[in-house]
């Protein structure tokens, strides 16, 4: 993590050292994943991305008492307001509509899971442990099917915020974000793995159709340089158009049902 700001090391190692005070007995582990890990972090727009696996839902006062350790760490660490921190339930981690609480924000809610296998492919291709045993220990296998089901959710969430969300549409970031996350879901479609955001569109540009290469250049520029340029909406919607398509229709081939 050398290209990661002092500050985020500092983050983590409170994490580390805190949460297993805050937590006790009912803490499993906590599990780095994301930018950081993947060598891609940008310190413009990355999140510091943490699973926090616990062995039952928080009670009423374990989520005061992380809310209240959380608040005060935001006072001395700015980056806490960019940590993106699920807590999920080990025996609950791949079930839909399961238990569990984000920290996104700077705010802590209770919101469920959707039982995501990606985030957990992440982890396994390149993550790094800050508490407790490797995930191999208690996460269950994730099957292609898995994966494929949670690519398109992926998809889906993205076109509901793009229809639904006006305030994000009109804000260059999140249409940046929006191209940008399309790419990664067409690799992980096609190479059953997760890399960051960066290698993916360098992945399309070179491997889907000539005429998505502007609307990538566009995001990859924005997520580089922070310029701003009119990255189309309708562009991203057909964008996310084609990836359904392929999704949907492009026959699998033998090796992408085997996750590396």
């Amino acid at each position: 993590m050398a290209h990661v700001p002092a500050k985020v090391s500092s983050l983590l190692q409170d994490i580390s050292a805190q949460l297993p005070v805050v937590l006790g007995r009912n803490l499993v582990g906590i599990y780095l994943y994301g930018s950081v890990t993947l060598a891609a972090f940008n310190p413009k727009r990355s999140d510091v991305d943490c699973i926090v696996v616990t062995r039952r839902d928080l009670s009423e006062a374990q989520f005061r008492k992380v809310h209240a350790w959380l608040v005060q760490t935001a006072k001395s660490n700015p980056w806490t307001a960019r940590l993106q921190m699920l807590f999920l339930v080990k025996n609950e981690l791949l079930i839909m509509n399961s238990s569990g609480c984000l920290y996104q924000f700077g705010v802590l809610t209770r919101s469920g899971s959707d039982g995501n296998p990606i985030i957990w492919r992440d982890f396994l291709n390149s993550g790094r442990v800050l508490f407790g045993p490797r995930p191999e220990s208690f996460l269950p296998e994730i099957t292609w099917e898995m994966f494929f089901r949670a690519l398109e959710r992926e998809l889906g969430y993205l076109r509901t915020e793009i229809s639904a969300k006006q305030d994000w549409r009109d804000v260059p970031m999140y249409r940046a974000y929006a191209v940008l996350t399309v790419c990664r879901i067409l690799y992980s479609f096609r190479n059953g793995t997760i890399v960051s955001k960066p290698r993916a569109a360098e992945w399309a540009i070179k491997y889907l159709p000539e005429e998505w290469r502007e609307i990538i250049l566009q995001a990859m520029e924005f997520n580089y340089t922070s310029r701003e340029s009119e990255i189309s909406m309708k562009g991203i919607e057909q964008f996310i158009d084609f990836a359904d398509t392929e999704l949907h229709f492009v026959p699998a081939e033998p090796d992408r049902r085997r996750l590396r």
